[in-house]
């Protein structure tokens, strides 16, 4: 028999209870309900408003909250979720708009219970609106999260483990591409850098590791990154990881608006400027961290502990052994 050096490598990925899935899923899709209506006013989304526009909001926002309670899901909300639909209209702080990136995390969730056919590329949204629309639930209608959430109290995932795995290894890949990228900008000031806390004072560059969840045990290769990634990329995509290279790294699909027709080229990596680096990064980490919170290798709901995990497999499946 033929000895697998992968399979000592490999843990079974073990879901949690579909019905806690769909929980979850919910008080997100009322949280993004609420992000949506604070994103617009933020914006001035709603053109010239009226005092009657203005109190229909209140309206909505008020039933959306009302909506936690009357299905039960401020019991499996987070504090942070409940601060927010108790918050008034328009009195959204920074870390409330910042919730937004868990648009990607809610299609992860509904992917897995089967209400989305596809995880788009890493480099691409989910489509907000069919996302929405996926569970049914009409956030100011409590009766919906119920409809949603009680066929899943009984059932069992369908998901194929194979299936399942697959896109756990490809999450895994792009959340170390994007680790790799920051640590790829700070490699010079983490070589530098000696004692860089004093006291209970953290260091600017301590911060911006921790903002952008960067595992301690990943910083002591930041050096190595420019030999690093493009051996990770040929890796990843030997595995089917990544669809395709470009220029020794993973290829992003990039649409370039002409005079008449776009057309569509692909770019490495590392040349994206840092607004695109920042939203490609935040796509994998969301969806990275619905994938570690499914299979309960996350216990909490916080994209801000991500950085404690490296990752979901025993090791990154970048750099797993292939079967031989």
């Amino acid at each position: 028999m033929a000895f697998r050096v992968s399979s000592i490598l490999r843990q079974e990925l073990k879901l949690r209870p579909a019905y806690e899935l769909a929980l979850r899923s919910s008080c997100l899709q009322l949280v993004l309900a609420r992000w949506g209506l604070e994103t617009a006013a933020l914006m001035g989304l709603g053109g010239d408003q009226t005092a009657n526009d203005d109190g229909r909001k209140v309206r909505a926002v008020e039933a959306i909250t009302a909506a936690m309670y009357e299905s039960g899901l401020d019991e499996h909300a987070t504090k942070a979720e409940k601060d927010m639909l108790e918050k008034p209209y328009r009195s959204w702080e920074y870390n409330d708009y910042v919730y937004g990136d868990h648009w990607e995390s809610f299609g992860v969730l509904q992917w897995i219970l089967g209400r989305q056919h596809t995880i788009p590329a890493y480099y691409s949204n989910f489509d907000r609106a069919k996302l929405f629309q996926s569970s049914g639930i009409m956030p100011a209608d409590p009766s919906t999260v119920e409809k949603f959430v009680g066929p899943f109290m009984s059932s069992q995932h369908t998901i194929e483990a194979q299936q399942l795995q697959r896109e756990v290894d490809v999450s895994e890949a792009w959340v170390w591409r994007a680790r790799a990228q920051v640590l790829l900008g700070l490699r010079e000031e983490i070589d530098s850098a000696k004692s860089t806390l004093s006291g209970d004072q953290e260091s600017p560059l301590e911060t911006t590791l921790r903002a952008k969840h960067i595992p301690n045990s990943l910083r002591k290769i930041a050096a190595d990154m420019p030999k690093t990634i493009p051996l990770a990329a040929k890796r990843a995509h030997a595995r089917g990881l990544v669809e395709s290279l470009e220029g020794g790294d993973f290829a992003i699909a990039v649409e370039l608006k002409g005079d008449s027709d776009a057309v569509t080229t692909s770019v490495p990596y590392a040349n994206l400027d840092q607004q695109h680096l920042d939203a490609i990064r935040k796509i994998a980490e969301s969806r990275f961290l619905a994938f570690a919170w499914s299979l309960e290798k996350a216990s909490d709901w916080d994209i801000g502990k991500v950085g404690e995990l490296v990752s979901i497999n025993p090791i990154s499946s970048v750099w797993t052994p292939n079967d031989s």
